[in-house]
């Protein structure tokens, strides 16, 4: 593949601050490929989503535009799926990435979560869909995905599912003239009940069994507001799972599933990073490693994110991100950026509109 035109895979975590990658300097969390990754490429020091909720930040990762410009100021809610206009996505209107990058002649792929609109047919000019039908995890595993124009449910791990796609994905690209883009938005670790709450059901959690969780503050809350939350959920106003992040400051189990469920998602990009390499796809391909947006650990009294709607929730750990880049025309160990680089690091592709319908 000539190097004018990179293929592009780029990995999204979901719900995932930049300090909960020991290459950021957390001495608490494993994952090794990815700061391998970050150690032959660039990392980024102050890396910032632009809003820290699910949709808007994937709309302006694929539109290039601010919340402000593309009207996405809030995670969509698909329990109102029925409601929605049929084959409805939120930034169709926009010029987006995947379109941009398949006039210029690539192979587009979406292989993760969503979370723009209704997941059942492809959307934004990508020609491999592969995706599950819900914006938010209450499960890792047994759920139903969608590949391509089937729907079936996968027991295992949903990261599992999404990295076996990739994988198939560049095994097939690697035998075409074309360059592609793979988008891959992982459904973990997410960090919320139920899909954290209790022991890991996956083989890293063997390694956090011990952990004090040192990296995270734990001063937890007062039994008041425990017992007043009781109380309206009692009433009906609100769902017992909204309870979890008054609790989760304190309850060990489900940080140490939280921390196992990055290591796993770091093992898989292993995976894929030695697919690559197997298939001699690696010289040839930038390799990006993001999250959608970023996550309090009881930073600042609070535990999750919030929207930018909501200041009193906007703390550096909810905004900022892991970015690393690495391959292709990314200088080898070309180390950590604190500021925006000049030089141009992807494809020469047409720069997407600061404003675009």
């Amino acid at each position: 593949m000539p190097m004018t035109r990179p293929n592009i895979l780029l990995f999204m975590s979901d719900n995932q601050p930049a300090d909960l990658l020991a290459c950021y300097g957390n001495d608490e969390v494993n994952t090794p490929h990815i700061d391998r990754l970050a150690e032959r490429g660039t990392r980024f020091a102050n890396a910032f989503c632009v809003n820290a909720m699910c949709s808007p930040c994937r709309a302006s990762v694929l539109t290039g535009l601010m919340p402000s410009q593309h009207g996405i100021h809030n995670w969509l809610d698909d329990r109102l799926i029925e409601r929605w206009p049929e084959n409805w996505s939120a930034v169709a209107e926009f010029t987006n990435i995947p379109s941009i990058v398949k006039q210029a002649g690539y192979a587009t792929a979406l292989i993760g979560k969503f979370h723009l609109g209704v997941p059942f047919v492809p959307q934004l000019a990508f020609d491999h869909w592969v995706t599950f039908p819900h914006g938010h995890t209450t499960s890792f595993y047994s759920n139903e995905v969608i590949d391509q124009d089937e729907r079936y449910r996968f027991a295992g791990h949903t990261v599992d599912f999404f990295t076996d796609k990739t994988i198939e994905f560049l095994e097939h690209q690697a035998d075409q003239d074309e360059p592609f883009f793979a988008f891959v938005p992982y459904t973990g670790p997410y960090g919320h009940w139920p899909a954290i709450q209790g022991r890991a059901d996956n083989e890293f959690a063997g390694l956090y069994d011990d952990a004090d969780m040192h990296s995270i503050p734990r001063e937890g809350i007062s039994s008041e507001v425990l017992d007043r939350f009781g109380m309206r959920v009692a009433a009906g106003g609100l769902r017992e799972q909204f309870k979890g992040p008054l609790l989760l400051p304190n309850n060990l189990e489900s940080l140490r599933n939280y921390f196992s469920q990055v290591s796993l998602i770091d093992d898989r990009v292993g995976r894929v990073l030695a697919a690559l390499e197997r298939l001699g796809l690696d010289r040839d391909t930038v390799v990006i490693y993001t999250s959608d947006h970023g996550f309090s650990l009881g930073h600042n009294g609070i535990w999750g994110h919030g929207a930018a709607s909501f200041p009193a929730s906007a703390h550096r750990p909810s905004y900022q991100i892991p970015l690393v880049m690495a391959g292709g025309p990314v200088a080898e160990g070309s180390g950590v950026i604190h500021r925006h680089p000049e030089r141009r690091v992807a494809a020469p592709l047409p720069r997407v509109p600061s404003s675009s319908r």
